[in-house]
């Protein structure tokens, strides 16, 4: 006996499909931002620029050392004594978790899937920053792309009042469509084991009230990217 769930599915399957004299899908498209030097500094130099002009902040160092030694100065220039972060194999830095506890910084991996939700919220509530990586970086519009996965959560990203993310210049690549591109060519995997995936350009910013541009109200209200070379 066909049950109602597969007579629907049937006919979807005979129905004829849409636009049967539409081209097929050119192999190339012209792109949509302009990005004129495509050599890693080229796209460094664009995605810095781009970073500023969004009122986000841009430190570029050279090695491990350097990098966590930036990462510790920003998070003592906000009083960070609580600190959100990613799990540290996903931060492209050497030595850091260790170096931030040996500040006096309480590092809180938030995981809000388990039985002890109401009482991470307490905890995590009154953190001063957030600290992740990103899983790349866009030249042409000075955005992260991050992706949310075991070790990976949301929260720093979002809750406390500054976001700071530690990127590879590796990881910097001219446009979205390059990213795209390249997960298609890996299957996508990482695109469909993620629930999340967030676009950050910049400071969390609405002109809602009054036409007026108010950063931090949906987010953090200071952006800082750390660029290892």
């Amino acid at each position: 006996m066909t049950s109602s769930r597969d007579k629907i599915l049937n006919k979807l399957r005979e129905a004829q499909k849409p636009f049967p004299d539409a081209p097929p899908r050119p192999q190339h498209y012209l792109p949509v931002a302009l990005v004129e030097d495509m050599s890693p500094e080229g796209l460094l130099k664009q995605f810095s620029r781009i970073v500023q002009e969004l009122h986000a902040e841009i430190f570029v160092v050279e090695g491990d050392e350097a990098a966590c030694d930036k990462v510790i100065e920003l998070l003592k220039s906000h009083n960070t004594t609580n600190l959100l972060a990613w799990d540290f194999k996903h931060i492209p830095v050497q030595y850091l978790e260790s170096a931030i506890k040996e500040n006096g910084i309480a590092i809180h991996y938030p995981e809000m899937h388990d039985e002890f939700r109401r009482e991470t919220i307490e905890t995590i509530q009154a953190a001063q920053a957030g600290l992740t990586g990103a899983d790349v970086a866009i030249a042409a519009t000075g955005t992260m792309v991050v992706s949310t996965g075991p070790g990976k959560g949301r929260l720093p990203t979002v809750l406390a009042p500054v976001h700071i993310a530690v990127i590879t210049l590796d990881q910097i690549v001219a446009r979205l469509e390059d990213w795209l591109a390249g997960q298609r060519a890996q299957g996508s995997d990482g695109l469909w084991n993620s629930a999340n995936v967030c676009f950050i350009s910049g400071p969390s910013k609405t002109a809602d009230i009054e036409m007026q541009l108010i950063y931090g109200v949906h987010g953090p209200g200071i952006v800082q990217v750390v660029v290892k070379k």
